[in-house]
């Protein structure tokens, strides 16, 4: 039984930091149908930009947000402009092989710069909390807490904001949303820089949990593709529920077979995903639109 509880509780802190990386993927993929494969190279630049600011300010990492957020924004808002805007009525394969390419470019550049050398944060909330024979990881705990107020804060602005509302409308059908006099292009550009600062608040909570490193991304990208389908697309509270999903899946298997460790967990979390697109293809949560 604590066995079980232990592997419970591990799941559920580390699917929280799996439902963090997936909001801002689920957010793009929702509101512009664009497949970002480069979110996982977002995620890296976040947690690259609190490794500095922790090497040379001394900041803890979650005090990195105040940079992490407005520097992501800046370069999504860039980004979509420069680039995805010119793809998003291009064939899906398109948009793919683009975001590809710059998911290859922005790993390759950071390698040059900083090599490949594993980097590690620490957070002033560190080690663990012991209760009898479980323990609660101190980090992973506060990095789901993050990620439930994180979670909630968005849905609140998709909600309640005017620009919510404009994200909801161009989501849910664009033509409409043009005719009533909403500037597609503007809400869409938003919509990316919004993702961009999610996937760097991610990588500010992968820091002080993963060693930070330029080829970091892609794992996490397929976590957030498996997330959402098996959350459903454009859920928000979905992207938590299913990391949390994941997480579980991930840490059970690696607990009662642990002659495998974590890669058997990963190969059923992906077995999972593929259940569920044959039986459930909308998602275990209906896949309805990002402000419900």
């Amino acid at each position: 039984m604590t066995e079980l509880l232990q592997a419970t509780i591990n799941g559920v802190a580390i699917g929280g930091f799996y439902g963090s990386v997936a909001l801002g993927f689920s957010l793009v993929w929702g509101v512009l149908g664009v497949i970002n494969l480069a979110h996982g190279e977002l995620v890296m630049v976040g947690a690259y930009l609190t490794w500095i600011m922790h090497r040379n300010h001394g900041w803890d990492p979650f005090a990195a947000v105040v940079v992490v957020v407005p520097v992501m924004f800046v370069v999504g808002y860039v980004l979509q402009r420069m680039l995805i805007n010119r793809v998003i009525d291009k064939p899906h394969l398109t948009a793919l092989l683009v975001t590809f390419a710059l998911s290859i470019i922005i790993s390759n550049v950071v390698k040059l710069r900083y090599a490949g050398t594993p980097r590690s944060v620490r957070a002033a909330w560190s080690g663990s909390w012991r209760h009898g024979d479980v323990t609660i990881p101190v980090t992973r705990f506060w990095v789901l807490v993050f990620t439930v107020v994180l979670m909630l804060a968005l849905w609140a602005f998709l909600r309640y904001s005017r620009l919510g509302a404009a994200i909801r409308a161009a989501s849910q059908n664009r033509e409409a949303a043009r005719i009533v006099g909403i500037d597609i292009g503007r809400v869409f550009a938003l919509t990316f820089g919004i993702g961009a600062a999610l996937a760097g608040i991610a990588g500010m909570l992968a820091s002080p949990l993963l060693p930070v490193f330029p080829t970091m991304g892609p794992p996490l990208t397929l976590r957030s593709f498996a997330i959402v389908a098996i959350a459903g697309l454009g859920r928000i509270h979905g992207a938590l529920l299913g990391g949390i999903v994941l997480g579980l899946v991930e840490q059970y298997v690696a607990t009662y077979v642990p002659e495998y460790g974590t890669t058997l967990g990963i190969i059923a979390s992906f077995a999972l995903l593929v259940t569920i697109l044959v039986l459930r293809p909308r998602g275990l949560f209906g896949g309805l639109r990002p402000a419900h």
